[in-house]
């Protein structure tokens, strides 16, 4: 049901549809495609992008049934400024029957809020929290507002452990082949369906200036020849599957 084969890039690998309440979030990573492009339309200065502040969607009171998978939230996450009313729309969305892939770098108090109040619509969900790294101080790094690896494990224990399905996202990697082999070990045994990995798309784009040493080391860790060493080591395994940065190395090498 969520995790066919799609042929958009990016969220459109993902879900037909997306559905956000706010602009900006506070995990305020620094490769973040939102804030990027948020600062790029001059919606809100990337020195900002962390104040969260609701949109009028935010006051939604229907929802219609749609074809498809729908992604909420895709461009903020779910943290206690929001989880209320999260919870109050994503209950719109699952009432009229849709698919939801809730996707998030979960903090457990909300985590557990939402797994609690939308427990009756399980078989519609899919939880799928973004891990890129198992180190503490890479993730503390590049998403300096988000919660720390570990307690996103134990999110995804806790979310594995009440029956929701669940999965998770390596995109962005934050670091070589090394971590992202790290992040599978950890995190395969409460996933029940896929592990997406993919590299951190246009970093050089995104990433503000003065982190351009750590994009640099970055590019170098997720070189051709390393991505395709990560690419032949999970080839044969049926949970992992692979985003469009990942897809690209693979087509140009011919395999």
């Amino acid at each position: 049901m969520f995790d066919t084969n799609r042929h958009g890039f990016g969220a459109k690998e993902w879900s037909e549809h997306s559905v956000n309440i706010q602009i900006g979030c506070a995990n305020a990573c620094i490769y973040c495609y939102a804030a990027h492009n948020a600062n790029r339309f001059n919606l809100r200065p990337r020195s900002e992008w962390a104040m969260e502040e609701f949109t009028k969607r935010s006051a939604m009171t229907s929802y219609p049934a749609r074809d498809g998978v729908v992604m909420f939230p895709s461009s903020h996450d779910i943290t206690p400024f929001n989880v209320n009313e999260y919870i109050r729309v994503a209950r719109l969305i699952l009432s009229r029957g849709n698919r939801l892939l809730i996707v998030s770098k979960p903090r457990l108090d909300c985590i557990r809020e939402v797994i609690s109040k939308l427990a009756e619509w399980k078989s519609q969900i899919m939880l799928r929290f973004t891990i890129g790294s198992m180190n503490s101080d890479t993730c503390a790094f590049w998403e300096p507002g988000a919660p720390s690896p570990q307690e996103r494990i134990s999110c995804l224990q806790e979310a594995y452990s009440e029956g929701f399905r669940t999965s998770v996202s390596i995109e962005p990697m934050l670091g070589g082949i090394n971590a992202a082999i790290s992040v599978v070990d950890a995190a395969a045994p409460f996933v029940t369906d896929t592990i997406w990995i993919g590299k951190m798309n246009k970093a050089r784009l995104r990433v503000p200036a003065e982190y351009a040493y750590a994009v640099d080391s970055i590019v170098m860790l997720q070189g051709d020849e390393r991505i395709m060493a990560l690419h032949r080591r999970y080839s044969d395994c049926p949970v992992i599957r692979w985003k469009d940065s990942i897809k690209e190395v693979v087509a140009r090498h011919g395999n």
